[in-house]
């Protein structure tokens, strides 16, 4: 699944405790420069239950949420508790925001001979590079291949930056 911003903690819950739930593995790997790759490995009910998730009943937008902060303007911070030696103390921090211009799409879906992962994990990776080194390691690195074409189509240009250019070797 490509996904635009995984950064809000709603997302990042339902993705993992989704796929600990079906005894789906793989991870979502994020990399500095927006690009985010969500792999799920798991059998055919599990991945029919999760993709479902990932494309239909997910809130990518916050859609829903926007109303209910609408209602009770006390809904938009949230009290937390600081030990600096005085009790009762709370400090109010600002929920983290919906992307309204978040999105999921499923890029690839099909059969593998084995698991390449032993269980889901997040990761960060610095640049594009780095991100298809993880995934080398594991013996998929076309995952992250498919995503960078994904994401250079979808945004209009590629991780490092160049307007329209796709990174096309022919032949060495």
């Amino acid at each position: 699944y490509w996904v635009r911003d995984m950064g809000h903690p709603y997302h990042r819950a339902k993705v993992d405790l989704n796929a600990q739930q079906n005894h789906i593995t793989g991870g979502v790997l994020e990399c500095e420069t927006g690009e985010v790759l969500v792999v799920a490995e798991g059998g055919e009910k599990a991945i029919k239950r999760y993709t479902r998730l990932m494309t239909v009943r997910m809130k990518w937008k916050g859609e829903d949420f926007y109303e209910e902060e609408e209602e009770e303007e006390d809904e938009m911070m949230e009290e937390e508790n600081v030990n600096d030696g005085e009790e009762g103390t709370t400090t109010k921090v600002p929920r983290k925001k919906f992307n309204p211009n978040n999105e999921c799409e499923l890029i690839w879906t099909g059969m593998a001979v084995k698991r390449a992962f032993h269980s889901f994990m997040f990761q960060t990776a610095a640049n594009s590079t780095t991100a298809r080194k993880i995934l080398e390691a594991k013996g998929v690195a076309h995952y992250w291949d498919l995503a960078a074409g994904h994401y250079e189509r979808k945004v209009g240009y590629g991780a490092n930056g160049d307007e329209g250019a796709l990174r096309f070797r022919l032949g060495d």
